[in-house]
């Protein structure tokens, strides 16, 4: 990998905050089965997908494309080990067109099969069971999406028959459950200041007013017209305050923000004619920006006062395939590594209430985790030379297990294009 050095000294970031909207979905539950029956809804296979090798994971984002643009005609992409192939999965009612364009994209080798669920159907469904937040009177920390068994993953904090029969009564065969870990916090916690003009990511700020909390920048981004410049990071590091805010939502919690001395700025960026984003009934998961007046394509890399820095030379257009293994820089942690992608459509529940989606969920095989601090860093997968933006970091559980915005959904937000060396 390439690796550059460079002195850091502490600025003051003027701040802008995204906005995102969710919409209220809803479920019709299966038909109770009997007390005397009792069936329980399955337990999930919580081994970590196999790593798709390089030819396999470009099959993977090339679906995974197509599949988050139009998620009705869609039921997920795997890597199936055993095969060594890539399988794409299709409702019944999908058309011919979505059909020859799975085959296209996994050629003579790749398989294509139904499923009942479409990938909408499976996001409703996550929706339906995080909105009720306790089962049988267990809390419901994450649900996720298992592409090869067309099913949703509930992650409880603890594991009773109870739970496992009312979640097979209300939604059949259609879920499993998983221990999960307790629940998470968002990584909000204070740190450096150093970085300085042009801005990389990786590096430590605060917004306005935060006190102590302080975050972490993820990448660089632009308008395809080079006419905005900023900084993405996550949703939820934002500063609440009064005096010159618009309203933004992030996932399904109303904020607030702070979002400097623009509003216009902000409007531009959504596309939006009022004080606040309006970008329909889309969740765009855990992030917000950050106005900078100069950037450039790196992320700082290494420990905690690192001048050290890698370029940004390619950039994820989808979410991640399963499997793929990531890492993270944050101003709190320095570099960490080892993270694989167990889920790439996950709505999970932090300690203080607040839920995020969609968000991918890694499970971190390394030495260490994240912590307080890091939250709005960059994930990424290390190249050769360089490194291939993947997304924002969100928060972190028991276990190394993390939390992250796909970088995907930023493009899709802000029309905007991350920044490369």
């Amino acid at each position: 990998m390439l690796i550059t050095h460079r002195a850091g000294k502490q600025h003051a970031f003027a701040l802008l905050t995204s906005a995102v909207a969710v919409t209220a979905m809803s479920l019709s539950p299966a038909s109770a089965a009997s007390a005397v029956d009792r069936p329980l809804a399955a337990l999930t296979d919580t081994a970590i997908p196999a790593r798709p090798p390089e030819s396999a994971v470009k099959e993977i984002e090339a679906i995974n494309r197509l599949m988050f643009d139009n998620p009705v005609q869609w039921a997920g992409v795997w890597y199936d080990k055993t095969s060594g192939r890539v399988v794409a999965a299709v409702p019944p009612g999908a058309s011919e067109q979505t059909r020859a364009s799975a085959r296209s994209a996994l050629g003579s080798t790749g398989p294509v099969v139904e499923a009942a669920r479409s990938f909408a159907d499976l996001a409703r469904l996550s929706d339906a069971i995080i909105s009720r937040g306790t089962v049988a009177s267990v809390p419901i920390v994450t649900t996720g999406l298992d592409w090869e068994h067309n099913t949703v993953v509930v992650g409880l904090t603890t594991i009773t028959d109870d739970a496992r029969a009312a979640l097979a009564a209300d939604y059949g065969d259609a879920v499993t459950v998983r221990q999960a870990p307790q629940a998470p916090q968002a990584d909000d916690g204070p740190d450096r200041y150093r970085d300085r003009y042009p801005y990389w990511g990786g590096s430590a700020w605060a917004a306005p007013y935060a006190g102590s909390r302080r975050c972490s920048t993820a990448f660089a981004m632009k308008r395809p017209d080079s006419s905005k410049h900023f900084l993405v990071t996550a949703g939820h590091c934002n500063s609440p305050d009064a005096q010159n805010a618009a309203t933004m939502n992030t996932a399904r919690d109303s904020w607030n923000n702070f979002i400097g001395t623009s509003k216009g700025y902000q409007n531009s960026l959504c596309a939006s004619t009022g004080n606040s984003c309006d970008i329909g009934s889309t969740k765009y998961g855990d992030i917000s920006v950050i106005r900078v007046n100069g950037i450039e394509g790196r992320i700082y890399s290494g420990g905690v006062y690192t001048t050290a820095s890698q370029a940004v030379t390619d950039t994820m257009t989808s979410p991640p395939a399963m499997g793929e293994s990531l890492c993270i820089s944050g101003a709190q942690s320095g570099t960490t590594c080892g993270y694989y992608v167990t889920n790439n459509f996950t709505s999970v529940r932090y300690s203080n209430g607040q839920v995020m989606s969609p968000v991918v969920e890694t499970n971190g095989t390394g030495n260490s985790c994240t912590s307080g601090g890091d939250s709005g860093g960059a994930v990424y997968r290390q190249l050769t030379s360089g490194v291939r933006a993947a997304g924002i970091h969100s928060g972190t559980g028991v276990g190394c297990i993390e939390w992250f915005t796909s970088i995907y959904y930023a493009q899709k937000l802000f029309y905007a294009v991350t920044v490369t060396s």
